[in-house]
């Protein structure tokens, strides 16, 4: 089984986020994987204090996994995460959230749009 297991900032007053729409490329040894849309049908995902699970069953494998590329491709919110676990296949691994990064594409948020971590 593939996906991400995302915790979010539970301590951060504004670290909802409904409207945004997210994707990640997982990177490894062998390769990269997009993920597709960070959704959960019928649910309110990226809420703050949740632990959301998003499973991708096109993710190929890539081996060793080495980094995750977060993109915001749509959205009007900010929102930070603590941590991300992806899986892939039979390989994990653990990103952490350690600058406080906020994701997002509104000009008026501190926000990125884009964000890579090895």
């Amino acid at each position: 089984s593939s996906g991400i297991n995302a915790e979010y900032g539970d301590t951060r007053a504004y670290a909802n986020s409904n409207g945004l729409v997210l994707m990640a490329t997982i990177y490894g040894k062998s390769g990269a994987t997009l993920t597709g849309i960070f959704d959960n049908h019928g649910k309110n995902d990226f809420k703050k204090g949740n632990v959301d699970t998003f499973e991708f069953t096109q993710m190929k494998k890539v081996g060793a996994i080495r980094c995750i590329a977060l993109r915001v491709l749509v959205g009007e919110d900010a929102w930070m995460f603590n941590t991300m676990t992806v899986t892939c296949g039979n390989k994990k691994k653990t990103f952490t959230n350690d600058d406080n990064v906020w994701l997002s594409n509104d000009p008026d948020d501190s926000g990125v749009e884009f964000l890579k971590l090895c």
